[in-house]
């Protein structure tokens, strides 16, 4: 299954959120926090995903960043099928919360490359650097955003407590050379059990552009914690033949206690 891991652990996890918005103080993480998730197709385990806020602050164009690494790898049984080892870098602007930088580290099958951007938001490019295309430029949305930053962003200025059934969040993120647009629409909220733990969550679906039109993403299903830390707890997606899960199972250096109900 050709990038499924990947696809599941970056492009569904990371790239959920985000909606145009004044700057607000993050309250919601901090640096030091810490994820892991498992990936299962079916009842087998397929691998793992992570994701951490560096401890250390860095500078891009003279602006502190919070700089947030992502990892997905197989496990040893499904190296045989498929080997990935991927890791997913972003540079997120600790004052407006946007992407500065994005660098994506493939290494899955047998096929090796780095993809660089950096974005320039006040001029709205995205500069781009492939091995295999070289440097190229594309002009993007205000605040765009990569598939990790996205996600941030959305936890810092997102209010679960106003949100109702039906109403959705909007995003642009910018990946593989191209700008998508993604809604997330909450269903419902409801109590969930992940890990042994249960958790009061918000469910929601996705919607994807397609050729500029909205497909229904009703087999892409998340939930997010309802509590101050928002962070995924389970992602589920339907495949032609059976269906993929992402569960998330360590957590530590969260900035409030995580709202587990029981």
């Amino acid at each position: 299954m050709k990038r499924l891991v990947t696809i599941l652990s970056f492009s569904l996890l990371y790239a959920l959120l985000a909606f145009d918005l004044p700057d607000v103080p993050n309250r919601t993480f901090q640096r030091g926090e810490y994820l892991k998730f498992s990936i299962d197709y079916g009842f087998i385990n397929a691998g793992y995903a992570s994701l951490v806020v560096k401890d250390e602050p860095v500078y891009i164009q003279g602006k502190p960043c919070y700089h947030v690494v992502g990892k997905g790898w197989t496990n040893s049984t499904w190296d045989v099928i498929y080997k990935v080892r991927d890791r997913y870098e972003s540079w997120i602007d600790q004052d407006e919360l946007v992407s500065r930088r994005f660098v994506r580290h493939l290494n899955e099958g047998g096929f090796h490359t780095v993809q660089r951007v950096n974005f320039d938001q006040a001029a709205g490019k995205a500069r781009y650097h492939d091995p295999n295309r070289g440097n190229q430029t594309y002009n993007v949305p205000e605040r765009v955003q990569d598939v990790l930053s996205a996600f941030f962003f959305a936890r810092a200025h997102y209010d679960q407590d106003e949100l109702k059934v039906g109403d959705h969040i909007d995003l642009h993120n910018f990946l593989d050379r191209k700008v998508f647009a993604l809604e997330a629409r909450l269903l419902e909220r409801e109590e969930i059990e992940v890990g042994g733990h249960s958790f009061n969550a918000l469910k929601f679906d996705l919607l994807i552009e397609e050729a500029g039109l909205m497909t229904d993403g009703s087999d892409i299903q998340f939930w997010i914690s309802d509590d101050d830390n928002k962070i995924p707890l389970r992602i589920e997606s339907q495949l032609m033949i059976g269906s993929i899960s992402c569960d998330l199972v360590e957590w530590r250096g969260l900035r409030h206690p995580l709202g587990i109900s029981e």
